[in-house]
């Protein structure tokens, strides 16, 4: 083996790192296609603790659901309501075909079990077809209305 300079091993050394930390962060440089063109609403077997917009809410109460509106009664019960968002699916639009920036979003938050953050969810109903935003991506709502997930809207 060839013998190196102090300063030759250090710079060996900066290198091997530089080498080490490319390699853990390979799949981070890539850009990521791993969406799915269709998922649902809610996380597989997320545990909803609360369903919050603007002064209205679903709240979890035990193993019941309760609903506090300020619009009254309501025409859909919690139990239709809660289930309603854990059927939902939504699907991915690769373009918007509606221009949605004059359209004010209904903006949603849910709070799950275990999570410190509610997961905010951007509404944007159009004449056709509700579009959801949500992590930064752009969804389709599917099989289901929603005036089943905001029955107070």
């Amino acid at each position: 083996m060839a013998k190196l300079s102090q300063r030759a091993m250090n710079n060996v050394v900066i290198v091997a790192m530089l080498v080490m930390i490319a390699l853990f962060n390979i799949d981070s440089l890539r850009p990521q296609k791993d969406i799915s063109e269709v998922r649902s609403l809610l996380p597989q077997n997320a545990y909803v603790l609360k369903i919050e917009h603007d002064d209205n809410q679903l709240v979890r109460s035990g193993q019941q659901w309760r609903q506090r509106s300020t619009e009254g009664n309501l025409s859909i019960s919690p139990d239709a309501q809660i289930g309603g968002w854990q059927e939902a699916r939504l699907r991915y639009l690769t373009s918007l075909k509606n221009d949605i920036s004059d359209i004010e979003p209904l903006v949603v938050v849910v709070w799950l079990a275990g999570e410190t953050n509610g997961r905010v969810y951007a509404f944007y109903p159009t004449s056709s077809v509700t579009v959801v935003k949500v992590d930064n991506n752009w969804y389709a709502l599917d099989n289901v209305s929603l005036s089943t997930l905001l029955p107070w809207i």
